[in-house]
């Protein structure tokens, strides 16, 4: 809703200010022009603007500042989180013109990442699914008159549903769970629920894959599901992957965009291949360097276990060293060029190793039992 409203009531000169009041630092790249960068600037730029309309433009703003600059016309302008409110209502009704809107607003920047993601191998089977088709099929609206049959149910001041948790174990400022609005709309959380209700009819294990930043939020999230007699996800966080030089920040528009960080990849791994091979042709360095350096990138995250963070460092991610993407696909290669080299052996005669002595009847030895650690290994 915010990036709808965006993308229809800003021009760019207005997001270029808004955004240098925020001070938030604008990095040209060569995917600078890609949907699913480019918007995040409309985003981040309503953001800023709801928060200057918070406060009170006359008394908090200097003279000069009322005068000229963004202060000036953003006074003129409806509150931000008013309009959006109403957006949400109207899709809350299913208003077919606001759909299509929000539509227009994100599938581009999903594209965006469907294409990253399918840059470094990665795909998914079936269409992303749209929240909108569980408000339109009724399947919100029961839940919500589910949960306010729990013994959990209570109603805010302002008309809002939400859940008590705090018998069920939720300490400090975020016992309550809001599912429904006070203007009758639901809540991003509360579609959660539905989606997952609905995953359970093509699935039989659920599995969710989340951030750390989203422990609290899961867990509210599993005890509406209990509520309801759902059947709550299994879950596995992931804990944040930082930088050598300092922490990735959203708000401060301090992140670094994986389309970047893999040619960054792509550039390294060509550098360190070119050094090994230099009588390789263009063509080739490129494909290989592509390989290692997307490779490299996806290794060294997926090598450590999901609770612990890491730090991004280069040198280990393309390192020749064990424990790294390049160091196994080094392995195969050697181990393919020793099969090429060996030509076609007659299996059929059996292999006589009672001559074998020292390290070459241990290496045949443990080669033996390849197979068993194998099928160890991935039953571990």
């Amino acid at each position: 809703g915010i990036l709808c409203w965006a993308l229809e009531n800003l021009d760019e000169s207005q997001m270029m200010e808004l955004l240098a009041e925020g001070d938030i630092p604008i990095e040209e790249s060569p995917h600078s022009s890609k949907d699913d960068h480019a918007r995040v600037l409309w985003y981040q730029a309503a953001n800023i603007l709801s928060v200057l309309q918070g406060k009170d433009l006359q008394e908090d703003l200097t003279d000069q500042q009322k005068k000229s600059g963004t202060h000036r016309w953003v006074a003129d302008l409806t509150p931000v989180g008013d309009d959006v409110a109403d957006l949400v209502r109207r899709s809350e009704e299913g208003d077919a013109d606001v759909l299509s809107d929000f539509e227009k607003a994100y599938q581009p920047i999903l594209d965006g990442m469907l294409e990253t993601l399918e840059r470094m191998g990665i795909v998914f089977n079936r269409p992303m699914p749209k929240e909108s088709a569980f408000i339109l099929d009724g399947s919100v609206e029961d839940l919500m008159n589910q949960l306010q049959s729990s013994d959990l149910h209570r109603v805010a001041e302002n008309g809002a549903h939400y859940l008590e948790l705090e018998s069920k174990g939720i300490q400090g400022t975020s016992t309550r769970f809001y599912y429904r609005r006070g203007d009758g709309s639901s809540l991003y959380a509360t579609r959660d629920l539905a989606y997952h209700q609905d995953k359970w009819t093509r699935s039989t294990r659920l599995l969710n894959i989340l951030g750390e930043d989203h422990k609290l939020q899961s867990k509210q999230v599993e005890i509406a599901l209990e509520e309801l007699g759902i059947q709550p996800p299994e879950v596995v966080f992931y804990a944040f992957t930082k930088l050598a030089d300092g922490k990735m920040s959203t708000r401060r528009g301090n992140v670094v965009y994986m389309d970047d960080l893999l040619d960054e990849a792509q550039v390294r791994a060509y550098a360190a291949v070119q050094e090994i091979r230099e009588d390789l042709p263009e063509q080739r360095l490129q494909e290989i360097s592509d390989a290692v350096g997307i490779s490299a990138t996806r290794f060294n995250i997926a090598r450590i276990s999901p609770d612990k963070g890491i730090t991004f460092r280069w040198e280990d991610a393309l390192s020749l060293e064990a424990d790294s993407a390049p160091f196994i696909m080094y392995s195969h290669a050697r181990a393919c060029s020793i099969q090429r080299k060996a030509g076609e052996v007659d299996t059929s005669v059996g292999l006589d190793t009672s001559a074998l002595e020292g390290s070459a009847g241990e290496l045949v030895r443990r080669m033996a039992y390849m197979n068993e650690e194998l099928q160890s290994s991935i039953d571990a």
